[in-house]
């Protein structure tokens, strides 16, 4: 039995850090790469200070797009296997805006790093849980507490994510209007952490109950 719990929670946590893979390297590549073409811009502007005052500095911003009609396309993209153009829509794309106006955004995405922080402290709380149940301490209140704030942290990095997608879905539609699409904000609405919080939270208070009727029939006893 407990071979086959830990076998399962081994599972959990390898597909939980592999979801987590594909944000923290989109964040580390973009930090990467906005800082290397972010000081190369400050060296154009210092090396134009005497003729062009006016140089702008640019940074990447992310538009969840969906085309207005599907039966048209907007773009085009050329396949270099067979050499040829072909149709095509944009679902997301990156564009670089002029920073003074995404600067909401950019103090915004600071909200993904704390969400990322908070799944750490679930996982954290969610192998304290597990290794209490594999000791044979199940059915206490410590584990109602664990699951709880399972639940709670969960909660917390969704609610941190959707504000930064939200903020980031206001500026784009503030700043950029594109023939043939219309801005989606629902692309970038992702509830996993939403449903798991929400699936913790009531089996802990499954837990609660068990543990409050165990002690009234203890008490009647």
């Amino acid at each position: 039995m407990k071979k086959q719990l830990n076998l399962i929670c081994v599972l959990i946590f390898f597909f939980v850090g592999l979801s987590l893979v594909p944000s923290i390297y989109s964040m580390s590549n973009a930090f990467m790469d906005g800082f290397e073409v972010g000081m190369s811009q400050v060296e154009d502007v210092h090396g134009q200070e005497t003729t062009n005052i006016s140089a702008e500095i640019l940074t990447p911003m992310t538009l969840s797009l969906w085309p207005k009609s599907l039966a048209v396309t907007s773009d085009k993209l050329f396949n270099h296997k067979d050499q040829e153009w072909y149709p095509a829509s944009h679902i997301q794309t990156v564009v670089w805006a002029k920073s003074k106006d995404t600067v909401i955004t950019r103090y915004a995405s600071f909200l993904v790093l704390i969400g990322i922080f908070f799944i750490i402290k679930a996982i954290v709380q969610f192998y304290k849980l597990i290794n209490a149940i594999n000791h044979e301490v199940i059915f206490d209140w410590m584990n109602v507490r664990r699951l709880n704030r399972i639940g709670r942290n969960l909660l917390i990095s969704f609610m941190l994510s959707q504000a930064y997608m939200i903020t980031n879905y206001w500026e784009a539609t503030r700043l950029f209007e594109l023939e043939g699409y219309e801005h989606n904000f629902w692309c970038d609405f992702q509830p996993m952490t939403l449903i798991m919080g929400l699936i913790a939270l009531l089996v802990g208070r499954i837990f609660a109950i068990g543990l409050q009727m165990k002690e009234e029939q203890e008490l009647t006893i």
